[in-house]
């Protein structure tokens, strides 16, 4: 098998990282619609916590919140609800989430402009950086957003979910992280890593997929993760043949790093279409506040607070 390390090289996943890096979980995508011109004043609250940010030709295009050090406990909370009084967003989910729909829907066969394969392309491969979505095309794009729904929600495939199982107070809504298991000769993907341990999906890895790479070099591997419990002085790993690992707090970064919000989870089969609900709905409901206001969509991996 082999494991990807941050500078995009294969390697056996057996293999030592270098102690020089840290690979985080893929990049979360927002879909943004810009709905008022940006205010000229920062929010007075909040104002010694945000930065301007300008265009290439110098206009006022944003406010980023720098939320180190600093004791204002809802600054982000109000600065998001100050930033969507001019510039609505929604969350479409993780780059490489991005790239599975578009190989998936690659083999969707209708009669209407590919224009959303190409949109999807476009965004998987910027790394996060942003790319504009014209408000002309919104109207076209949300009738193959909506055909290729209908077609996944009647294939019989399935794929993978992240449920938190943290108390309802603090827990997200919905799924925490879906993928796609990966099929039999794909490479293997890390998810997150560090020098000491990492995440993988991984061909032949149970139903999931998901594995923890640890104790290395030369590193072993506990396969097909079903359950994760970092609450406690060590962190508790499960697996689907009831297996269980034990690792130290500091190894097991790479499993807080997956579901951030999250000190406790378990995955399960989902429906196909489950994997990409998150784009489907934020996707959706950009473009059409896109095409009513006649704004561009700005898919971005920057989500304003730095």
């Amino acid at each position: 098998m082999n494991a990807r390390t941050p500078d995009g090289r294969s390697g056996p996943a057996s293999r030592r990282p270098s102690d020089a890096w840290v690979h985080l979980p893929p990049t979360e995508l927002l879909a943004a619609v810009q709905l008022q011109p940006t205010p000229d004043i920062p929010l007075a609250s909040i104002r010694e916590l945000l930065r301007p940010v300008y265009d290439e030709r110098g206009h006022l295009i944003d406010w980023l919140l720098f939320a180190s050090g600093f004791e204002h406990h809802d600054a982000v909370a109000d600065y998001l609800r100050w930033r969507a009084t001019w510039r609505r967003h929604w969350p479409i989910g993780p780059i490489d989430n991005v790239a599975g729909l578009r190989d998936t829907i690659a083999d969707i066969e209708h009669d209407l402009d590919r224009h959303l394969d190409a949109l999807l392309d476009t965004v998987a491969t910027a790394g996060g950086q942003p790319v504009t979505v014209p408000a002309d095309g919104a109207t076209g794009l949300l009738l193959e957003l909506e055909t290729v729904r209908l077609a996944l929600s009647v294939d019989d495939r399935t794929g993978v979910g992240i449920v938190d199982d943290m108390p309802a107070i603090s827990r997200g809504t919905g799924l925490a992280r879906t993928w796609l298991p990966p099929a039999a000769g794909q490479a293997e993907t890390m998810l997150t890593g560090t020098p000491a341990s990492a995440v993988v999906l991984r061909p032949g890895a149970g139903a999931s997929g998901l594995a923890v790479l640890y104790g290395g070099p030369p590193y072993e591997s506990f396969d097909a993760v079903a359950a994760v419990d970092l609450r406690g002085e060590t962190a508790v790993v499960l697996n689907e043949r009831g297996s269980s690992l034990r690792l130290d707090l500091h190894d097991a970064r790479p499993l807080a790093w997956l579901v951030p919000r999250s000190l406790r989870w378990h995955v399960r089969t989902v429906p196909l279409l489950a994997v990409w609900s998150v784009l489907f709905d934020g996707l959706g409901e950009a473009l059409r506040t896109s095409a009513a206001s006649g704004e561009p969509v700005v898919i971005t991996g920057e989500i304003g607070v730095a």
